[in-house]
């Protein structure tokens, strides 16, 4: 059995001149925490693959736990020490990022103090409050086009139709799918192997897919075996326009004055 640890989420303020208290703390302001502890310790997972994650409330302000494998804690902890010595989470992956955005939100507008670190030794703190400034830049992403090529985990929804699909080293990418593409395909695409092509926002500092913000462009099959007949195809298509073409002359084309 994975051994566990702890993150923690202390949320200090007041109510009616009173530090607050567990008492204190509604419902809405808790869902949504969850919601964000949630995507700080997986940021990569859903809700179905990933570890359980048990809670506790505790007096002393509002102390949150947390407990979850010691692996994803330990990958939070250094999130943490990175954030609190560089002073900004522009190089957050996007999800993780916009959790911290949340409770600095949160912060300003509320008026309260989120004390975020983990059990684990020498683990760092990280203070939001409204001191803080844990927003991201302006214009730090980009609208893109991008392939990718997975696993389809998951297609469908009731209000808000998509397809999960789980690429390898990445996790899962949600990429909104209307209903009538879904309903107008000749096959069930559950569990195949798929390519997608897509719009999305790329973060222009870290390279990071926004992985909620993919848009579905073309469903493409995807063959694993090598297609000698195929590339053969290619290669003839290509020698048409190329046995005239001077490869020196071409390559100094493209280059242009750079360089000269």
């Amino acid at each position: 059995m994975e051994r566990t640890a702890t993150f923690e989420v202390v949320v200090s303020g007041t109510k009616g001149g009173q530090p607050m208290m567990p008492e204190d703390f509604d419902i809405k302001a808790l869902r949504e925490l969850l919601t964000e502890v949630e995507v700080l310790l997986f940021p990569g997972s859903s809700s179905r693959d990933r570890p359980v994650i048990s809670y506790e409330v505790q007096p002393g302000s509002v102390r949150n736990l947390f407990r979850t494998g010691v692996q994803a804690v330990a990958q939070t902890s250094a999130v943490l020490a990175l954030v609190a010595s560089s002073g900004t989470i522009d190089m957050l992956e996007p999800r993780t990022a916009r959790a911290l955005e949340a409770m600095q939100r949160w912060a300003q507008e509320g008026d309260v103090a989120f004390a975020l670190r983990t059990s684990l030794p020498g683990s760092p703190e990280l203070i939001i409050d409204r001191t803080t400034h844990y927003l991201r830049t302006e214009a730090v992403s980009v609208e893109t086009e991008l392939y990718l090529y997975g696993r389809v985990v998951d297609a469908g929804g009731k209000e808000r139709s998509n397809i999960h699909l789980q690429v390898e080293g990445q996790g899962i990418h949600v990429i909104d799918a209307s209903k009538e593409f879904l309903e107008g395909l000749d096959k069930n695409i559950l569990y195949h192997r798929m390519g997608v092509r897509a719009m999305g926002r790329q973060n222009l500092q870290t390279g990071e897919i926004e992985k909620n913000s993919l848009k579905l462009l073309e469903l493409i099959d995807y063959d694993e075996h090598f297609e000698e007949a195929y590339l053969k195809r290619l290669q003839a298509k290509a020698r048409g326009w190329l046995k005239d073409t001077d490869p020196d002359q071409y390559l100094n084309d493209v280059r242009g004055t750079y360089g000269s």
